[in-house]
């Protein structure tokens, strides 16, 4: 798809149904962006693993740093999490949804990655959304501060996730 035809990732609410992913959470943040055509061929968690497999060496340095950072206070590291399209264990694999998540001392998160047609009701695969949810549930201090510090990152790597997985050429993953 040329870049000039690639649409841009918007932040939406999250849908009910996220929040339900988790129980008492406190924070949820979706994004969402149009599908190009052979993306939107692929289940969910074909596409989620193109996101990570896609991942700018930027944010593999930010999660190799909030690894060093973390360890001593006990937390899991990126590398503990295993299982998923996307690194974390897989609670939930549908065509067009997928659920991953992990709890762990200082908080417990839900990723959902899925896929919908577009707000005109039509199911045709041009004209699908994918549409990334993360849900959090804070435990202790540690959680809330933990959630704070992370923030602004997180907005801007889940953008770029979406944006780098439309962006790739189609036989690359």
């Amino acid at each position: 798809m040329p870049a000039s035809l690639v649409s841009h990732t918007e932040e939406v609410a999250p849908a009910p149904r996220h929040w339900a992913l988790l129980p008492g959470a406190g924070f949820a943040d979706s994004y969402r962006i149009r599908l190009t055509p052979q993306l939107a061929k692929l289940n969910t968690t074909e596409i989620a693993a193109r996101m990570m497999a896609t991942q700018p060496a930027w944010v593999s340095a930010l999660i190799r740093l909030r690894d060093r950072l973390m360890a001593p206070l006990g937390l899991k590291q990126a590398g503990d999490h295993g299982g998923g399209p996307a690194g974390f264990p897989l609670l939930l694999a549908e065509p067009a949804r997928v659920v991953m998540g992990m709890d762990d001392r200082h908080l417990d998160f839900r990723l959902c990655v899925e896929k919908s047609p577009a707000a005109t009701g039509q199911s045709a695969d041009d004209d699908q959304w994918l549409t990334v949810t993360t849900v959090v549930r804070t435990k202790r201090l540690l959680g809330k501060a933990y959630l704070a510090a992370i923030m602004p990152f997180h907005r801007c790597v889940a953008r770029t996730l979406l944006q780098q997985v439309v962006r790739q050429p189609a036989g690359q993953a």
